[in-house]
């Protein structure tokens, strides 16, 4: 729990006196109380989803589920594929055209 107390910590602040880090259970009707000391802090998961988190137990919360303060890689797998397949097919298309500009005799 230390070196998770860390990360958090770390994206989320130190943990005010008056608060400790408590698991939540999953509740969809669980509502965060919103801290006006605590600065806005804005969290990524995986996917590149953001949330806005208003509250250092909130924020710990959204660390601990695997959400950071760092933005994801936004280049996938498939976009890559893809921009390689169109390079491809111009340098395709512009070496056909030079070296058989009449097609082939």
């Amino acid at each position: 729990m230390e070196n998770n107390l860390e990360s958090i910590e770390s994206q989320c602040g130190i943990s005010p006196k008056d608060v400790s880090y408590k698991q939540i259970e999953s509740d969809p009707n669980y509502v965060f109380k919103n801290d006006p000391a605590y600065e806005t802090v804005i969290l990524y998961d995986l996917d590149g989803n953001i949330v806005n988190v208003n509250s250092w137990i909130e924020c710990a919360h959204y660390v601990n589920g695997g959400w950071s303060n760092l933005i994801p890689s936004t280049i996938t797998g498939d976009k890559i594929i893809f921009s390689g397949l169109v390079i491809i097919t111009i340098v395709y298309v512009i070496l056909k055209k030079r070296w058989f500009p009449y097609g082939k005799s």
